[in-house]
C-alpha cells in the first residue's frame, strides 16, 4: 500500500516537480507547462497501475486539483490516504 506522501511524490515525479511544491489544493491549471500532454500520460499509467483499471482520459483531463488526480488514483485498497 502507499501513502499520502508517496501519491504526492509520485504525481511529482510524473510531473517532474518536487512533491514538496504540491498539495492537495494545487490547481493543477496553475501549474502550467507541467501539466501537459505527458504529464497526462504518465498520469494515465499510474493510475492504470495503482488503481488497477482504466480510468476514461477525460476523467484525467478534466481534473482540476491533485486532489482529483489522488480520488482517481484512490479507488482499491492497495492505497490508503
Amino acid at each position: 500500500m502507499i501513502d499520502h506522501q508517496e501519491i504526492l511524490e509520485i504525481l511529482g515525479e510524473a510531473m517532474e516537480i518536487s512533491s514538496a511544491n504540491l498539495t492537495e489544493e494545487t490547481v493543477l491549471e496553475n501549474l502550467g507547462d507541467v501539466w501537459d500532454s505527458l504529464a497526462i500520460l504518465s498520469i494515465i499509467s499510474i493510475i492504470d497501475s495503482y488503481a488497477d483499471r482504466a480510468i476514461p482520459v477525460n476523467y484525467i483531463v478534466e481534473s482540476k486539483t491533485i486532489k482529483d488526480l489522488i480520488n482517481l488514483i484512490c479507488v482499491n485498497d492497495k492505497v490508503r490516504i
